[in-house]
């Protein structure tokens, strides 16, 4: 089968750093107006902080639309989160457990250097391996990875696993030389485009070449990270960005006036969440969350409809279940459990507590309006609710998750099968997710992730609220991608002439 995982060293040449310089240098006088029209920067404006470098020590959602501008991983996924050859050409799933995968054939890093087999095994057991990995996860159940000759890998796993090529998306490619390095802060990758320097405020720049993918049209792109969306929208106003990656809420109006602007809504994964942890309640409120009618009085209190309208600003829609349409997995059969205070109270009556109980409920910053929206609502049902700003230590606890493999296999393995430890341990609930796991056939599989769904719709552990989507700021130079995933795909950007 040939070398397993490892890692293979090499050294840079004094030819490597001098093309880094050039392609700076370049850079530098795209931006200070030497080159064409059609060669000036794209500037994408981020409401974030700056972003890591290194594609396996980060996976925040704004850090991969930086990201694959300049790696590759060997499956891509497409803008509706579909698997779709990248770096590997095709592959074969022969037994089981065994996956072999064909580089595509004249690939080069942006330094020239050929890809190999060598390059993807040790990219592997770097993301598996580096003590501040932040995609291990996604190679759970993964064996071994092997060149099986210099164009092509084998891949074994431990059992099935049915959503390895959704997965494999988030393992970028970097050079065996560079598997060594604790962290990377200058990628040389296959992407798109060679990374050309970060400024001081922490802007990171890319340069357009052509590789495997072909030149793209904007040649070259500022990715800016102003702190907050307040900051990015404004700079798409004053016509100094061409895309604001969202746009916050309150700001939508005023990019609406715009005569030049568009607006680009924006769909995003996360469904919010309010989850019951068992082992932070004790006494009165442990017997009433232990009991599946009290929790679906929960729900049925809830007025998310109103959410949507008066804090959400219309730019949302009440979840009918725990993934976003676009996951696989999703079931279009299920409607929204409504809005119905008298029903929850009778619900709480019939289970012993007609008066209501106490429960505390914890929530990051960001979630501080819902949650005083979900302290009222159940008050006028008799549950008094205690804010504990934060996510810890609280019986009820409201948060967001994203299906970002486009798989609703990674909602269920994380947060409801095995899960004993929250209290809500369900073996008929595991066997239809041990079944989802090792089917083969999506057809077959779409339906056990069904009944998995509607069976913990029954029980809720987790109640699904809302389902929030974005706006993009988008200039009247630019013509865009919209994803599923949120990223910035800046190579398939198109210049309006």
């Amino acid at each position: 089968m040939g070398r397993t995982l490892g890692v293979a060293r090499g050294k840079r040449t004094g030819r490597r750093r001098l093309s880094a310089a050039l392609v700076v240098i370049g850079f530098a006088l795209v931006l200070g107006g030497c080159a064409r029209r059609t060669s000036r920067p794209l500037v994408v404006a981020f409401g974030d902080t700056p972003v890591a470098l290194d594609p396996h020590a980060s996976n925040r959602n704004v850090a991969w639309s930086v990201l694959s501008s300049f790696f590759d991983p060997l499956v891509s996924l497409s803008p509706e989160l579909k698997p779709q050859s990248a770096l590997a050409a095709s592959w074969e799933h022969d037994g089981p457990t065994h996956w072999r995968f064909r580089l595509r054939p004249g690939v080069a890093f942006c330094n020239g250097e050929p890809l190999t087999a060598d390059d993807v095994v040790a990219s592997f057991e770097r993301a598996r391996s580096l003590p501040s990995s932040a995609v291990s996860q996604y190679l759970v159940g993964v064996r071994s990875v092997a060149r099986d000759g210099a164009s092509a890998v084998v891949i074994e796993t431990d059992g099935d696993q049915a959503d390895l090529l959704n997965r494999l998306s988030f393992i970028l490619v970097i050079r065996a030389a560079d598997a060594h390095q604790g962290l990377i802060t200058a990628p040389i990758g296959t992407g798109a485009y060679r990374f050309a320097g970060v400024r001081k405020d922490g802007s990171v720049l890319a340069t357009a070449w052509s590789g495997w993918h072909g030149r793209p049209d904007c040649q070259n792109v500022v990715f800016e990270f102003c702190g907050t969306g307040a900051q990015a929208a404004g700079r798409l106003l004053a016509g100094k960005a061409d895309v604001c990656h969202l746009i916050p809420d309150d700001w939508i109006p005023e990019v609406a006036r715009s005569s030049t602007l568009r607006l680009e809504q924006q769909p995003r994964l996360a469904v919010q969440l309010l989850a019951v942890d068992m082992r932070e309640a004790q006494g009165e409120v442990r017997r009433a969350l232990a009991d599946p009618r009290v929790r679906r009085a929960l729900l049925l209190a809830l007025d998310r409809g109103s959410w949507v309208a008066r804090l959400f600003r219309g730019n949302g829609t009440v979840a009918s279940q725990y993934v976003h349409p676009a996951v696989f997995g999703y079931d279009p059969a299920l409607s929204p459990l409504p809005y119905d205070p008298d029903e929850a109270r009778r619900l709480l009556a019939q289970a012993g507590f007609p008066d209501g109980f106490k429960v505390s409920l914890g929530y990051d910053a960001a979630g501080a309006a819902v949650a005083d929206a979900i302290a009222s609502d159940l008050a006028k049902v008799g549950v008094l609710v205690e804010l504990r700003p934060g996510q810890r230590g609280a019986a009820l606890l409201y948060f967001a998750w994203a299906c970002s493999t486009g798989d609703a296999s990674d909602f269920f393995e994380s947060l409801v099968r095995n899960a004993g430890d929250r209290g809500f341990a369900d073996p008929r609930t595991d066997v239809l997710l041990g079944a989802a796991g090792r089917e083969a056939d999506p057809a077959k599989r779409l339906d056990l992730l069904q009944q998995a769904q509607r069976r913990t719709l029954e029980l809720l552990p987790l109640l699904p609220l809302t389902i929030r989507w974005g706006t993009k700021g988008v200039s009247p130079r630019v013509d865009v991608v919209i994803r599923y995933d949120e990223r910035e795909d800046v190579a398939a950007f198109r210049w309006r002439r």
